[in-house]
Protein backbone atom coordinates (compact mmCIF):
# COMPACT_ATOMS: atom_id res chain seq x y z
CA UNK A 1 0.00 0.00 0.00
CA UNK A 2 1.22 3.35 -1.08
CA UNK A 3 0.92 6.10 1.19
CA UNK A 4 0.23 10.00 1.09
CA UNK A 5 2.14 13.46 2.36
CA UNK A 6 -0.34 16.23 1.65
CA UNK A 7 -0.89 19.09 3.02
CA UNK A 8 -2.84 22.69 1.64
CA UNK A 9 -3.62 25.79 3.18
CA UNK A 10 -5.55 28.63 2.38
CA UNK A 11 -5.24 31.75 4.40
CA UNK A 12 -3.29 35.43 5.34
CA UNK A 13 0.45 35.77 5.65
CA UNK A 14 0.72 36.72 9.01
CA UNK A 15 4.06 38.63 8.81
CA UNK A 16 6.31 39.14 5.57
CA UNK A 17 8.49 36.20 4.96
CA UNK A 18 12.32 35.65 6.20
CA UNK A 19 14.26 34.92 4.04
CA UNK A 20 18.01 33.31 4.63
CA UNK A 21 20.50 31.24 2.88
CA UNK A 22 21.55 27.46 3.68
CA UNK A 23 25.34 26.90 4.29
CA UNK A 24 25.14 25.42 0.53
CA UNK A 25 24.03 28.99 -0.64
CA UNK A 26 20.17 27.49 -1.07
CA UNK A 27 17.84 30.38 -0.36
CA UNK A 28 15.14 29.59 2.03
CA UNK A 29 11.48 31.51 2.55
CA UNK A 30 9.81 30.73 5.90
CA UNK A 31 6.10 31.71 6.35
CA UNK A 32 3.71 31.97 8.81
CA UNK A 33 0.16 31.79 7.02
CA UNK A 34 -3.30 31.99 9.48
CA UNK A 35 -6.35 29.75 8.34
CA UNK A 36 -9.69 31.06 10.25
CA UNK A 37 -12.68 28.61 11.60
CA UNK A 38 -16.01 29.47 12.92
CA UNK A 39 -17.28 28.03 16.38
CA UNK A 40 -21.02 28.10 17.29
CA UNK A 41 -21.47 27.03 20.86
CA UNK A 42 -24.06 27.75 23.26
CA UNK A 43 -25.75 30.91 20.84
CA UNK A 44 -22.09 32.75 20.90
CA UNK A 45 -20.11 32.32 17.80
CA UNK A 46 -16.09 32.32 18.11
CA UNK A 47 -13.32 32.11 15.44
CA UNK A 48 -10.46 30.12 15.72
CA UNK A 49 -7.26 30.71 14.44
CA UNK A 50 -4.57 28.35 13.45
CA UNK A 51 -0.83 29.18 12.41
CA UNK A 52 1.06 26.82 9.78
CA UNK A 53 4.31 27.07 9.33
CA UNK A 54 5.72 27.10 5.35
CA UNK A 55 9.06 26.84 4.21
CA UNK A 56 9.77 27.47 0.65
CA UNK A 57 13.10 26.57 -1.51
CA UNK A 58 14.78 27.94 -4.39
CA UNK A 59 13.03 29.74 -6.98
CA UNK A 60 10.02 29.73 -4.83
CA UNK A 61 11.58 31.14 -1.95
CA UNK A 62 13.01 34.03 -4.42
CA UNK A 63 9.63 34.36 -5.95
CA UNK A 64 8.19 34.74 -2.19
CA UNK A 65 10.68 37.46 -1.68
CA UNK A 66 9.39 39.71 -4.37
CA UNK A 67 6.07 38.74 -4.27
CA UNK A 68 4.42 37.73 -0.80
CA UNK A 69 3.68 40.18 2.18
CA UNK A 70 2.03 40.48 5.36
CA UNK A 71 -1.58 40.13 5.44
CA UNK A 72 -1.52 38.72 1.62
CA UNK A 73 -3.74 35.98 0.97
CA UNK A 74 -2.22 32.27 -0.37
CA UNK A 75 -2.87 29.16 -0.91
CA UNK A 76 -0.15 26.28 -0.62
CA UNK A 77 -0.06 23.06 -1.26
CA UNK A 78 2.96 20.69 -0.37
CA UNK A 79 4.46 17.55 2.24
CA UNK A 80 4.81 17.79 5.74
CA UNK A 81 7.89 18.20 7.30
CA UNK A 82 9.38 17.65 11.03
CA UNK A 83 12.57 18.75 11.97
CA UNK A 84 14.10 17.30 15.28
CA UNK A 85 17.06 18.96 17.41
CA UNK A 86 18.13 19.67 20.98
CA UNK A 87 18.08 22.82 22.84
CA UNK A 88 20.33 24.28 24.94
CA UNK A 89 18.74 23.14 27.89
CA UNK A 90 19.02 19.34 26.38
CA UNK A 91 15.60 19.38 25.47
CA UNK A 92 14.38 17.79 22.44
CA UNK A 93 12.29 19.95 19.97
CA UNK A 94 10.69 19.44 17.15
CA UNK A 95 8.68 21.71 14.39
CA UNK A 96 6.79 21.10 11.76
CA UNK A 97 6.34 22.65 8.87
CA UNK A 98 4.94 22.62 5.17
CA UNK A 99 7.08 22.19 2.65
CA UNK A 100 5.50 24.90 -0.12
CA UNK A 101 5.41 22.56 -3.69
CA UNK A 102 2.60 24.76 -5.18
CA UNK A 103 2.09 28.50 -4.20
CA UNK A 104 -0.91 30.44 -5.30
CA UNK A 105 -1.30 34.21 -4.31
CA UNK A 106 -5.35 35.29 -3.97
CA UNK A 107 -7.13 38.49 -4.78
CA UNK A 108 -6.15 41.55 -2.64
CA UNK A 109 -2.32 41.42 -3.06
CA UNK A 110 -0.91 44.71 -4.34
CA UNK A 111 1.82 42.52 -6.10
CA UNK A 112 -0.94 40.10 -7.82
CA UNK A 113 -1.97 39.91 -11.64
CA UNK A 114 -4.60 42.25 -12.86
CA UNK A 115 -6.85 38.77 -12.82
CA UNK A 116 -6.69 38.58 -9.03
CA UNK A 117 -4.97 35.42 -8.84
CA UNK A 118 -1.31 35.05 -9.66
CA UNK A 119 0.36 31.46 -9.46
CA UNK A 120 4.30 31.77 -8.49
CA UNK A 121 5.78 28.83 -9.71
CA UNK A 122 8.75 28.63 -11.49
CA UNK A 123 8.89 27.38 -14.87
CA UNK A 124 11.22 23.92 -14.60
Amino acid sequence: MGTINNAFVLGHLGIDPTIRLTSSGAKVAELSVATHRRIDANDKTAIETTWHRIKLWGAKAELAETHLTKGDAVAIGGRLSTEAWTDANGQPQRKTFIVGQHVTLLGGSRRADPRGVADIQPSQ
